[in-house]
């Protein structure tokens, strides 16, 4: 994995947990609106939101009709909040590009420009497979000085889709997500895994209550890159905050895995 050079650099995050109204983009997009503007005055350089966030996830054949391309009214907004509390953000939401639609997280950077666009890759369960195309690939970014990658929900559970971006110099991961119940584990220890694999600080935004039939776990965290919780909600709304800086230098100094580092040695001995 290539050097830093961006090992001073503080980066604060925060994350937001909670629960979008059903198909009122409005609604959410003045939510995400009024969460910037809490974020940017606790400090923070980028805030995180769910998965689909700005329709809801639990919608069926609904996100036909609510999904968008990438240069509509929902991203030209976003690209507004963003400038105007000067606050990246990243966040989930259907994209309608053509005849597909896809589960897609997007960053902006405070300034309002689009730098990253994520089709999640791994689509979970029958209702998402029927709905969406899957995305083919896990790339990286700059943000505030910081190589970045996204994934969204079922990704993480993969743990090649961390190792991917971490092989691309990332040192930061964001994941929206829409992770329900019964699956606790995967906030408490998936999550936490993909980040001590591979050095990275993991970003698990996600949903909490219920949306329809659906009850989602909370738990979302920014975790680490020993794996350990910077921050860490519970079942409820919340807006968590980290400085992710100071872990990150630690793990510079003596990572806990070594686990990147010799598999690259393997990988040149073959």
């Amino acid at each position: 994995m290539p050097a830093s050079d961006d090992k001073d650099r503080t980066l604060k995050i925060t994350a937001y947990q909670g629960t979008p109204s059903a198909a009122d983009k409005a609604a959410n997009l003045g939510l995400v609106e009024r969460v910037c503007r809490a974020a940017t005055l606790l400090g923070s350089d980028v805030t995180v939101f769910p998965e689909l966030f700005v329709t809801g996830y639990n919608l069926g054949e609904r996100l036909l009709t609510l999904a968008e391309p990438l240069d509509g009214d929902s991203l030209d907004e976003l690209a507004r909040i963003a400038r105007t509390h000067r606050q990246a953000i990243v966040i989930g939401l259907p994209e309608r590009d053509g005849d597909s639609l896809y589960n897609t997280a997007v960053a902006i950077d405070a300034e309002g420009r689009l730098l990253a666009r994520h089709r999640k890759v791994f689509l979970f369960g029958e209702v998402e497979k029927r709905l969406f195309r899957p995305g083919d690939s896990f790339d990286t970014f700059e943000l505030c000085g910081q190589r970045c990658g996204l994934s969204i929900c079922y990704d993480l559970e993969f743990p090649e889709s961390a190792r991917e971006v971490a092989w691309r110099g990332a040192r930061v991961l964001f994941n929206p997500t829409a992770n329900m119940s019964p699956y606790h584990e995967v906030p408490a220890t998936l999550a936490r895994a993909r980040a001590l694999e591979n050095g990275l600080v993991v970003v698990y935004a996600n949903l909490c209550g219920h949306e329809g039939d659906q009850e989602y776990t909370g738990l979302s965290a920014i975790i680490a890159p020993d794996g350990t919780d910077l921050a860490r909600a519970g079942r409820d709304t919340c807006l968590l905050l980290a400085d992710t800086a100071p872990s990150q230098r630690r793990w510079e100094v003596h990572p806990w895995s070594t686990q990147l580092a010799d598999l690259q040695a393997w990988r040149d001995s073959h």
